[in-house]
């Protein structure tokens, strides 16, 4: 057994990746005044915790944490991934549909196959804030005081991935 010092501060990590945590999805993104063509993506997803040991010895329960992934990925598996307050897109909505514009391009989708997401833009950046987001807020259901961080990390292709962690001790 170690030897903790004085003031010394052990944080410890669980992580959950692979296996049925992804999901399929169309999107494009906007940059530089240019709008990408419409394409889907395989994507994986990775989450880590970071804290301290709880009562019970766990920093958190890993089955807990994959069914709450699990299910963010399931809202936006074989949807189009639509980022709500992109200034660039022209956004008009019926009960039924999304039109959606780009300078003089214009796309339709049905309103069932749309993930509405309140992000600017459907990169993998604000895709891993977003679940970063969701996962907060379904965690607020368990006990995370022992918890110091959450990161997730959002794969596009097996060569990239995208972080977002969020500092839950302040």
């Amino acid at each position: 057994m170690r030897v903790v010092m004085s003031g010394e501060r052990i944080s410890r990590k669980v992580k959950i990746e692979g296996g049925y945590l992804n999901f399929s999805s169309a999107h494009f993104i906007t940059y530089g005044g240019k709008c990408e063509r419409l394409h889907g993506h395989n994507y994986g997803v990775l989450v880590e915790v970071e804290g301290s040991l709880g009562e019970d010895k766990l920093v958190f329960d890993f089955t807990i944490l994959k069914r709450l992934t699990k299910d963010i990925c399931k809202r936006l598996d074989h949807r189009f991934l639509l980022p709500l307050h992109n200034p660039q897109l022209e956004l008009t909505s019926s009960e039924d549909n999304w039109k959606i514009g780009f300078n003089g391009k214009h796309y339709m989708f049905p309103r069932e196959d749309v993930a509405e997401l309140p992000i600017d833009n459907s990169t993998a950046e604000c895709l891993a804030e977003y679940i970063c987001g969701a996962l907060c807020d379904e965690l607020r259901a368990y006990d995370t005081s022992n918890l110091t961080s959450i990161m997730v990390g959002v794969e596009e292709a097996p060569t990239q991935m995208a972080y977002y962690k969020w500092s839950l001790s302040e």
